[in-house]
């Protein structure tokens, strides 16, 4: 009922990965192995780069969310 009549709003996946990252006190360094590397969590972060499907997949098992939130 609450999904087919109060659906979530669309959130950015770098607006998602931020959010994240704030509620559960995460700093950009503890993405690194995640993500790939330093510069990619940087880019990602700054808006510079998408996070691509398997940096989504990655995150979501980190994260323990859906993969649809990083898409």
């Amino acid at each position: 009922f609450e999904e087919r009549n109060y659906p979530l709003p669309r959130v950015e996946p770098t607006a998602m990965l931020k959010h994240l990252m704030e509620d559960r006190a995460i700093a950009p360094r503890d993405l690194w192995e995640t993500v790939g590397s330093k510069s990619r969590v940087s880019e990602i972060l700054s808006g510079k780069r998408s996070i691509s499907r398997e940096q989504a997949k990655r995150l979501a098992d980190f994260f323990r969310v859906p993969v649809e939130l990083f898409i």
